[in-house]
């Protein structure tokens, strides 16, 4: 038998429950009523989504800025 799926307001919030607390997913899933299993399968599927979008909103720096970039990192690092 297969199960409903998950809301997508309560896949988010068990999403970020799981990436903010580092909690295990079992402890996750206690907290929202759902199984291991499926708090895993909805941070799997919450993670692709976020990772495709990473390209609309992460810009590396080109050019003379990947250069001022790399100068601004080192001496963050100490470098």
């Amino acid at each position: 038998m297969r199960s409903l799926p998950v809301p997508v307001a309560l896949a988010v919030c068990t999403y970020l429950s799981y990436v903010a607390c580092g909690d295990l997913q079992l402890t996750v899933g206690d907290s929202t009523g759902l199984s291991q299993a499926t708090v895993s399968r909805v941070c799997a599927q919450v993670s692709d989504i976020l990772a495709a979008k990473v390209p609309d909103f992460v810009k590396c720096p080109a050019g003379a800025d990947a250069a001022l970039a790399k100068q601004e990192l080192d001496a963050i690092a100490g470098t």
